[in-house]
């Protein structure tokens, strides 16, 4: 058997974890204690670092990752880390010296010995305890009491003639008692894990000697993400990451589940992890993780345009694409029925955040706003019951979905549309906002539902406003007075935005132009990984370092692009004969 294959990833950026675990190990350099950590990605918890890896005392290490094991080197001291089910990590010592740092940084915290080779690590500030066995080697543990809680504990472990295990186990009010496995089988058994998932999910494209090793490392940040049901969470779902972002978004998921259109159960899951949690009302939350949902925030209705997307690739089974029609029909009358603030039957977003892009300028001088977008996005949804309706034998509805998507396109440009470009509208006074944000270009996602000088207008406004640069689509031009490099909506390139715009123009006859951006995008995501969002003039990775929905776009885009490659050789081939 081959050697497992090293991932080229650097644990400051993106954390080592795998399918189904809540641990991740990470350097963490944001903080006073800087150094490795192994962390808690679970959603209640107040403070995610529970201990740091001291390797012969130091805080610094290097490291190599394949999918199923994570070894640190420092000095003579070499410690290899492996993930099993959702709460147990195992650290083996091989020679030298492995010191564990607790973070015993709250007010209740405590660490103490349970008998001679055990010790129990009371983590309030993470909300759950650890339990640590320590198997060979020599261990001796240090710890002050300051009368309340533990302000400092260390357990160290030193294995000069060989090797030790450490093993921590997550626990609630009972210990595991199952057995533990070797952990070379279960790096085994993770990698194989990955090496599946990647064959599956970066198609041939994984083995490309130009993007083979971003194309490995968009499916490891997507697979590491990945944790078990419980909880709030019915069903696996992708977390948006296991550095801070450790939730499902309501529009985040959607991405993550375009991504897995190869695996239609897992798709079907991705959207569900959201939908399970759609409200009496129709309403989505904003995002659920493992300890609840969160609902003083939306996020835009994406959801028909990505089941769309899905559909069109047979990314979803027919029973998950009926079973999503009541739900989605939900979704979308909810916005007309608790978001219309006056008499026009035009929804409003009540804060930047429903609307994905946070703090884009179109929301810079105050709440509610009408934005074109939410318009589009909500056309599109009608189009998607109208496939779907169809498709289940529902003629009726799909007649009147269709009816109502073009009143709804037709709504837009009539309000929205001045002759020369979209623009937002204070919901209260219908006074258009100043805004220059990308936000205003989505409406290009309708494509061939636009009325073709609307289309061509905003197409040539998109490009002679400044808004594309070497790296892709900036949110705010570089040339607006409101521009910030690192300013979140307010300047970077963001995958979702990117997707939308480029998925726009394809359906709006400018291939070429989509082709484009897609590239450039790509091109940016091999040189600064699948962060959170780019700056736009430099390419440069910002925020979280290691974002699902980035490398779900990124993965996308790839197998879109190896589609359209085969379907133009078929043709050529189709031609010549």
């Amino acid at each position: 058997m081959s050697a497992p294959r090293l991932l080229d990833i650097d644990l400051g950026t993106t954390p080592f974890s795998r399918r189904g675990s809540y641990f991740a190990v990470s350097r963490v350099t944001d903080q006073q204690d800087g150094g490795v950590y192994l962390r808690t990605v679970r959603g209640d918890a107040r403070h995610r670092e529970i201990v740091r890896l001291l390797l012969d005392g130091g805080t610094e290490a290097q490291s190599r990752t394949t999918a199923g094991k994570l070894t640190l080197r420092h000095g003579t001291t070499r410690v290899e880390a492996v993930l099993d089910g959702p709460g147990r990590a195992c650290l083996r010592v091989r020679e030298g010296s492995l010191t564990l740092d607790f973070r015993a940084t709250s007010q209740y915290d405590a660490v103490f010995q349970e008998n001679e080779d055990t010790w129990r690590f009371i983590d309030s500030g993470a909300n759950r305890n650890y339990r640590i066995r320590v198997i060979g080697g020599r261990a001796r543990f240090e710890a002050r009491w300051d009368g309340v809680r533990n302000s400092e504990a260390r357990l160290r472990i030193a294995a000069p003639d060989g090797t030790a295990t450490i093993v921590v186990d997550e626990y609630g009010s009972a210990v595991p008692t199952g057995p533990l496995d070797d952990p070379d089988a279960l790096a085994a058994v993770a990698q194989a894990d990955f090496d599946a998932w990647c064959r599956t999910h970066g198609g041939a494209e994984r083995d490309d000697p130009v993007m083979g090793d971003t194309v490995r490392l968009a499916a490891f940040v997507t697979w590491a993400a990945i944790v078990p049901p419980g909880g709030a969470l019915r069903r696996e779902s992708m977390l948006m990451s296991k550095n801070r972002m450790t939730n499902v978004w309501s529009w985040d998921h959607c991405f993550n589940a375009m991504a897995l259109w190869r695996d239609p159960r897992a798709a079907a899951d991705q959207l569900f992890a959201v939908f399970d949690h759609q409200d009496e009302h129709g309403c989505l939350p904003d995002y659920v993780n493992d300890a609840g949902v969160e609902r003083n925030f939306v996020k835009p209705p994406i959801h028909g345009w990505s089941i769309a997307h899905l559909m069109d690739r047979g990314g979803l089974t027919e029973e998950a694409t009926a079973a999503l029609y009541e739900p989605l029909r939900r979704w979308t009358e909810w916005w007309f029925a608790h978001r219309v603030y006056g008499d026009d039957g035009i929804p409003s977003y009540n804060h930047g955040n429903d609307s994905g892009w946070d703090n884009a300028t179109t929301f810079g001088v105050g709440v509610p706003v009408q934005s074109p977008d939410l318009l589009a996005h909500l056309a599109l949804q009608m189009q998607t019951l109208a496939l779907i309706a169809r498709r289940t034998d529902r003629p009726d509805e799909a007649a009147a979905w269709t009816r109502r998507a073009g009143a709804t396109v037709r709504t837009l440009c009539d309000r929205f549309w001045t002759g020369e470009r979209f623009v937002a509208r204070d919901t209260l006074t219908g006074e258009v906002i100043d805004s220059r944000s990308l936000l205003t270009f989505m409406p290009l996602i309708l494509g061939e539902l636009l009325p073709t000088a609307v289309r061509d207008t905003t197409v040539r406004r998109l490009l002679d406003g400044g808004y594309l640069t070497p790296h892709g689509p900036a949110t705010e031009p570089p040339g607006s007075p409101h521009y910030e490099a690192d300013g979140y909506w307010r300047g970077p390139i963001w995958a979702p935005s990117t997707m939308l715009l480029a998925d726009g123009l394809r359906r709006s006859g400018r291939p070429d132009l989509a082709d484009d951006i897609e590239a450039r995008f790509m091109a940016t995501c091999a040189g600064a990984g699948m962060a959170e969002n780019f700056d736009a003039m430099t390419g440069a990775g910002l925020r979280d370092r290691s974002m699902t929905w980035t490398a779900s776009v990124y993965l996308s885009m790839v197998s879109d692009r190896a589609g359209r490659r085969a379907l133009a050789a078929d043709a050529l081939c189709e031609r010549a004969s």
